[in-house]
């Protein structure tokens, strides 16, 4: 039910438009219409909901010096973050099967350096990861009693909720149902990616910058309201699609042993709330 009703706060506050602002003032009609100031809103009220369910009131955890944490496997995950926006916004293939591999276009246009452009990728970069954030609690919490399964679940779970709410995509602008299918099954691995460095780092701000990072490289290159995003049924598309999804899966799947994994079981104990002497107990 918290599901549920997160999805809904998600649907309420994301295209809300009843706060515009005159256009005589760009930037705050801009903030209010693409629907910024609805994000912060959501992301005020999820932390409120965080401390009246019981767990961490604030998303972004203080850093707490631990045996289990690396400085190395932080900046690997940064990397690899930010390898995953940078495919993801300039990769530009043809027919032609190294294409998905080497074939690269940073086409940024000057005249999509706008408001709107930054405002409209601003806007799900704080929303979706706050959503992200509510799910990763709902979910260590509805699976604790399973410990070793509540960080993976965590983990996938969120990041295939984070997939399927791009479903309501379709016909955006002219995008087709293939595309958007296409679409879902792709972001998910940037969602493992965000989702793991959440949980690792205990910094949402971390996820929201690279979400925001993305969404705005694309919007400088085609336009903040063009189709999301493009299939045309080759195999180029396909092995993209793979590339998309199976390298960020590796690499959570590596976040899941040794140090890495006791660092994402202190951080989910941090976010449940558990007493500090138990903490402590796991620290050392």
């Amino acid at each position: 039910m918290r599901l549920i009703g997160v999805g809904l706060l998600g649907t309420q506050y994301g295209p809300d438009s009843l706060l515009k602002i005159s256009k005589n003032l760009p930037w705050l009609h801009s903030i209010t219409s693409q629907g910024v100031i609805a994000a912060l809103a959501l992301l005020i009220l999820a932390c409120f909901l965080g401390k009246e369910w019981g767990f961490h009131f604030n998303p972004n955890l203080k850093f707490v010096k631990s045996r289990s944490f690396q400085y190395s496997v932080l900046i690997l995950l940064i990397l690899f973050a930010s390898i995953d926006v940078f495919y993801n916004a300039f990769i530009n293939y043809d027919k032609q099967i190294c294409t998905a591999f080497f074939k690269y276009s940073i086409d940024l246009q000057k005249k999509y350096f706008t408001i709107v452009s930054f405002t409209s990728a601003l806007e799900p970069g704080i929303l979706e990861e706050t959503e992200r954030y509510l799910a990763i609690i709902i979910l260590l919490a509805g699976f604790k009693r399973y410990r070793s399964w509540r960080v993976p679940i965590a983990i996938y779970g969120s990041a295939l909720l984070f997939g399927l709410s791009h479903l309501g995509n379709i016909g955006w602008n002219g995008e087709t149902f293939e595309a958007t299918i296409a679409q879902v099954i792709g972001v998910m691995g940037s969602g493992f990616l965000w989702a793991v460095l959440y949980l690792y780092s205990g910094k949402l701000w971390l996820s929201m910058i690279f979400h925001f990072w993305m969404d705005y490289l694309a919007n400088l290159q085609t336009g903040w309201n063009s189709a999301g995003w493009q299939f045309n049924g080759w195999a180029t598309d396909y092995i993209s699609e793979v590339l998309m999804v199976l390298v960020p899966l590796v690499v959570t799947i590596w976040m899941m042993y040794g140090k890495r994994r006791e660092l994402l079981e202190e951080n989910a104990d941090r976010l449940m709330n558990v007493p500090l002497k138990k903490l402590m107990v796991a620290f050392n």
